[in-house]
């Protein structure tokens, strides 16, 4: 019986083990799978720790590195509120004298933009009459000393740098530069919107030549009267001693002195302010370069050729002139024929 009941035990064993030999494909992969998953977790870990010890290690390293920039942005910061203007030496004079080119420029537009406003009221005068033209005019004169204003402006502007600009070359310090631009330029602002009409535009020349070109056309054949007579008076006007403001416009007749015909390239003198036809004045020097009595009856100053320019601004009046003088001979004709 013992020995029976041992053989019986090995033989179901055996049977169990082939059995668990046939379904053993299933356990096995069944196990295999759950060991990579138990062998899968750890790996996991590992692999995400030595990722964070790299990321830990390249944040450490990059926060090291924005520690240096902070400190590096520490040590250049500049307090702009509490730091204090430095004075200006002799290599800043080019770029003073660069900003001071600049406003001369926009001073020479500005020029040119008034002598177009003249030319235009000019031809207005010309070719039109009646109220509408004279409101033309006027509006045409208040925008002119408008331009005026901001020329003059902008010649402050460049002459206060220009000052500045020589004051450091001679190697005088300059403290708080902006803050003394800006007072020079409002103080002398102040003083010439201060003055009155007439010592703001009497004596700008394109103002001046605005008026004459007026005047003439609307009373030809008279002579004009100081400019200043056409201004009104305003309260400082007495008190100016500047003899200049009251002097009146060169007597033009378009002849020249020298040939007594119509003046052909004018040449004018900036000593007395005769102009004489270019080839005429040339001649009458010919190779002196010394002083020579002014031409011009009635005259008692002297002057050399080089004081005599080329006068853009009459050679133009005198082609309005001629313009005007053709206009009335065909009207005259005109008149002629119908009666």
């Amino acid at each position: 019986m013992p020995a029976t009941s041992s053989s019986r035990r090995r033989t179901t064993a055996r049977a169990q083990d082939d059995s668990d030999i046939e379904d053993g494909p299933t356990q096995v992969t069944a196990r295999e799978d759950v060991d990579e998953d138990e062998d899968e977790g750890p790996r996991r870990a590992k692999k995400e720790k030595r990722s964070l010890k790299g990321k830990s290690r390249a944040t450490e390293a990059q926060q090291a590195v924005s520690n240096d920039d902070d400190d590096d942005d520490d040590d250049e910061r500049i307090d702009v509120d509490n730091f204090a203007d430095q004075p200006l030496a002799k290599a800043d004079v080019q770029k003073i004298n660069g900003l001071s080119s600049d406003w001369q420029t926009m001073v020479k537009t500005i020029h040119r933009s008034n002598n177009m406003v003249s030319d235009v009221a000019v031809a207005l005068a010309d070719n039109a009459e009646g109220e509408d033209a004279q409101k033309g005019l006027l509006e045409l004169e208040r925008l002119l000393k408008g331009l005026v204003d901001i020329e003059n402006e902008m010649q402050i502007n460049h002459d206060v740098l220009e000052n500045l600009g020589q004051e450091v070359a001679s190697g005088i310090e300059i403290d708080s530069i902006i803050q003394q631009y800006q007072e020079n330029v409002q103080k002398t602002k102040e003083s010439y919107f201060a003055k009155t009409t007439r010592q703001k535009y009497a004596k700008n020349e394109t103002y001046r030549h605005f008026k004459e070109s007026i005047y003439e056309i609307e009373h030809p054949g008279q002579a004009m009267p100081p400019v200043t007579e056409l201004m009104p008076k305003e309260p400082g006007d007495d008190s100016d001693d500047d003899e200049d403001l009251e002097m009146g416009a060169v007597t033009q007749d378009y002849k020249c002195p020298l040939t007594l015909r119509p003046l052909e390239n004018p040449f004018t003198s900036e000593v007395c302010g005769h102009s004489f036809s270019r080839d005429a004045i040339r001649e009458y020097f010919a190779n002196d370069r010394g002083s020579k009595d002014c031409p011009a009856s009635g005259c008692t100053r002297s002057f050399r050729l080089s004081d005599c320019k080329p006068n853009r601004d009459l050679a133009k009046k005198i082609k309005q002139h001629e313009r005007r003088q053709k206009k009335k001979e065909e009207e005259m004709d005109v008149e002629e024929v119908v009666e």
